[in-house]
């Protein structure tokens, strides 16, 4: 390492959400990089400011009382490096998942092989596709041009043809979305991003060159069965930035103090988790998952294979109301401990699209925001396992592979007033199987380290080391199934304080607290057929590799996938004792 990196001491994160702005402030404390502090803010990207730096100085004033530490200079400039005497920063790192989602159309030939191509590097952005041009699209020519005018893209993504092969029928293509781009507003300039056989790139610069900003890429699919998305996932990700750099008031600024980088949240978060799954292995993933006010994402890896997918039109606040157009109200209204009619969660989902930044105020809109949470992760976690590796092994292939971590990030999950109900929803949501370890990203640090890894990778291994993440514990989730309430797995922990033994029905859930200082040792005896992660019905004496956090180990035998009683007024009265259970009430 040089000794300019070793002069970086003060490191300082800015994440612009859809409703919050979060700064966070990094610093070397004997010897060793430590998190200092953090502050927040309403984000000012829409109206009325419409300036994203205005929400970064109100939550750098709030560190500031925090910490007493200035960073802003007399001229309201953010003072880089920072001054012996202590203020400002030496470096700024930015993420953001802020702003409307980036409109695009997909081009390509076949829709089996090179849309599908380009729809899975487009589903790791904020980006929203729509709508899709191949020799599929049965539409004629000037359908096709409506239909470009009615949308007015801020993206074209552009893939197809192998590496110096048939070009002409791309090229027709291409003609068409040329006029199309021709006919927008001199003002809307459209940016191209071309992933294709990249003999047409000379092509692809006479026809666009003067109506749009072209960007190319090595080729999706080099050569016939040969996908390589990587190379074109990163130019993507600089479109992208370039773009919002264009639309969001104040980017240009940030951007300046960030040396021109502003990283889309959900990528820096997998940088974070792709350290994880390597120091793992292939033989079993780590999920990474973020519930936030407008976007869901899921990242998960496994060895070397890190998949992520971003849904920027599904999440529990400003775009709550997707989540009713994706689910049916029953799925809904499962999670919650009282009667409510249909119209009543329409309502309630209605409302909170519509005032984003309120908060739950008594026990029923809780587990409203609770159902949201729940549903939000499962719809997006539906969508990104068809990316996932075929290496991903789990007890059957209807249910998750086999994970060691799974990391919860987002205000949804960070905001809840008990650690165990953030664990509840990520398991009632995910639903793993066998033995896996739960951190809560509680400080919305996640794409500060993602970022950071890239100027002071030293800087994150220090701070991740020194508990970035909230440790919840560790979960034992069961496969099987039997009867109601009947016994399903006995649990023994074994601590220096005594001896704690749980029957565990099935049909629900124990917790056995066990904090992270402590030791202890773990038997499990499943009964016959169940499995807690070590084969059916075969369980574990005096494990003591085990994970305590401030939830503690957890033993859940609710079945896989979870089950509900028939009757409603049960269903009720069983969820109520989960919530209470997971609050430390029950």
């Amino acid at each position: 390492m040089t000794d300019a990196v070793h002069s970086i001491d003060t490191l300082l994160a800015v994440d612009f959400g859809t409703a919050s702005t979060r700064v966070a402030l990094f610093d070397v404390v004997e010897g060793k990089y430590r998190f200092i502090a953090s502050g927040e803010a309403p984000t000012t990207v829409d109206a009325p400011y419409r300036e994203a730096s205005e929400g970064m100085r109100h939550a750098l004033a709030e560190l500031q009382a925090i910490t007493g530490r200035t960073f802003f200079d007399e001229s309201a400039q953010l003072i880089l490096p920072a001054t012996a005497d202590g203020r400002g920063a030496d470096v700024l790192v930015a993420t953001s998942s802020a702003g409307p989602a980036v409109q695009a159309v997909l081009v390509g030939l076949l829709p089996d092989v090179s849309l599908e191509n380009a729809r899975r590097i487009a589903n790791t952005h904020y980006l929203t596709i729509r709508d899709t041009f191949s020799l599929g699209d049965t539409r004629p020519d000037e359908q096709r041009i409506d239909a470009i005018l009615h949308i007015r893209p801020d993206l074209l993504l552009v893939t197809g043809g192998t590496e110096n092969g048939a070009a002409e029928a791309l090229i027709k293509m291409l003609d068409t979305v040329s006029l199309a781009c021709h006919l927008l507003p001199p003002e809307h300039r459209v940016k191209l991003l071309f992933a294709g056989n990249t003999a047409l790139q000379p092509k692809v610069n006479e026809k666009f060159g003067s109506i749009t900003s072209v960007h190319h890429a090595p080729n999706l699919q080099p050569d016939l069965g040969l996908t390589d998305l990587p190379p074109a996932r990163q130019a993507l990700e600089e479109v992208i930035e370039s773009l919002r750099v264009e639309q969001i008031g104040g980017f240009n600024n940030v951007a300046v103090w960030t040396g021109g980088r502003i990283y889309p949240t959900a990528q820096a978060e997998s940088n974070i988790l792709r350290f994880f799954s390597r120091a793992i292995g292939p033989n079993r993933g780590v999920l990474s998952v973020n519930v936030g006010s407008a976007s869901t994402s899921v990242a998960a890896g496994f060895g070397d294979h890190v998949s992520l997918v971003v849904r920027p039109d599904l999440g529990v606040g400003v775009n709550a109301a997707q989540i009713l157009k994706e689910s049916t109200v029953e799925s809904l209204l499962q999670w919650l401990p009282f009667d409510l009619t249909p119209d009543g969660l329409r309502d309630f989902v209605y409302n909170k699209a519509a005032h984003p930044h309120t908060i739950p105020v008594d026990p029923h809109e809780a587990a409203l925001e609770y159902a949201l949470t729940r549903q939000a992760l499962a719809l997006a976690l539906r969508r990104a396992r068809r990316d996932w590796t075929r290496k991903a092994k789990g007890p059957r292939a209807d249910l998750m592979p086999w994970l060691d971590l799974i990391f919860g990030g987002g205000a949804s999950l960070a905001r809840v007033p008990r650690p165990g109900l953030a664990a509840m929803l990520m398991l009632d949501a995910l639903q793993p199987v066998g033995q896996c370890d739960l951190f809560l990203d509680s400080h919305h640090m996640g794409a500060a380290l993602g970022a950071l890894a890239t100027v002071n990778p030293t800087a994150v291994v220090q701070i991740l080391d020194s508990g970035a993440f909230l440790s919840l514990g560790t979960t034992f989730s069961a496969v099987g199934t039997t009867r109601p309430s009947e016994l399903a797995c006995l649990a023994t922990l074994q601590t220096p304080a005594g001896e704690n033994t749980v029957e565990v029905k099935y049909g629900s859930f124990e917790i056995l607290p066990f904090t992270s200082t402590q030791t202890g040792k773990l038997t499990l005896k499943p009964r016959p057929g169940f499995d807690v992660g070590f084969g059916p019905g075969r369980g574990v004496k005096n494990k003591e590799d085990l994970t305590g956090g401030a939830v503690g180990i957890v033993i859940d035998a609710r079945g896989r996938p979870l089950a509900f009683p028939n009757d409603p007024a049960q269903r009720r009265d069983t969820v109520q004792k989960w919530i209470a259970k997971a609050a430390g009430e029950g």
